[in-house]
């Protein structure tokens, strides 16, 4: 007989693997540290010396916190700032950081909706059920509502869309007055929420690893989400389905219950 073949893992299995081992940042050699270390002692000087510092380095110098260096389209140098009409002698490390302010945004959003994905399709029908509900994903043949997959005017979902809508605009303006506020010295994301208070007392090393974590897993949740849409959209059924080793509760696996139906089947024979 020949060896059994192993299946091969879903589309979307794939891709999220590739994309993470993408985002593990390289060791960096000896002779590199000590460059990191001036670089991260310059973000320490005042502002106006600083902003020397920062006028003379190059945009992706590799002193932010998740700069591997990859621009293929050169687009750190390119000022799309609405701001930069009136305003045309901004440094390239200020249009960087309007970069990394608007990545941030997009990769918290990002890892929000990869969570919600998924779990409201597998959630969905069961509350439909227990709050006897219309159940809309079963009208999108379990799907998740987006632009490609339709839904996006059934039941509640509009004033869902709506609500958001407003959230966002309300960080946007709390955004720009924040920004106008520290000046210089703004960190991009920085909104002084830390609710669990997780980086008080925090070392300089420790926020830098904890701002690269939530770099690069919203990067990982942006490319998540986007591959679901596609996904989706191509295969005409939901993510869940598409990739039951992701999604698929254990206790649904034949192998699963015919275990559990031997133990307990054993253990209901054995006498003290």
């Amino acid at each position: 007989t020949q060896p059994r073949t192993p299946p091969a893992l879903p589309l979307t299995m794939q891709i999220l693997l590739t994309a993470s081992l993408a985002l593990i940042a390289p060791q960096m050699p000896a002779s590199s540290r000590s460059t990191s270390t001036m670089r991260r002692t310059s973000a320490q000087m005042p502002a106006s010396s600083r902003s020397a510092v920062t006028m003379k380095s190059s945009a992706l110098d590799g002193s932010m916190v998740g700069d591997y260096g990859f621009d293929p389209l050169n687009l750190a140098a390119t000022d799309l700032n609405l701001g930069s009409a009136t305003e045309k002698e901004r440094s390239l490390a200020f249009v960087l950081r309007d970069y990394r302010e608007a990545e941030l945004r997009h990769g918290r959003l990002a890892m929000l909706a990869a969570l919600a994905w998924p779990v409201q399709e597998l959630v969905n029908p069961v509350l439909a059920r227990a709050l006897r509900e219309p159940d809309f994903l079963s009208e999108l043949g379990g799907k998740s509502p987006s632009v490609l997959n339709g839904g996006l005017g059934l039941g509640p979902i509009p004033f869902v869309i709506a609500a958001f809508a407003v959230l966002i605009a309300g960080v946007d303006i709390y955004s720009l007055k924040l920004k106008g506020e520290v000046g210089e010295n703004w960190l991009p994301g920085d909104f002084g929420f830390d609710p669990l208070n997780i980086l008080g007392g925090a070392s300089l090393e420790a926020k830098r690893d904890m701002q690269l974590k939530e770099i690069n897993n919203g990067r990982l949740a942006m490319v998540a989400v986007t591959v679901f849409v596609i996904e989706e959209f191509f295969a005409k059924t939901s993510i869940v389905a598409l990739n039951p080793l992701l999604f698929k509760p254990i206790y649904e696996y034949v192998d699963f219950q015919k275990f559990m139906d031997g133990a307990f089947a054993i253990s209901s024979f054995r006498t003290n």
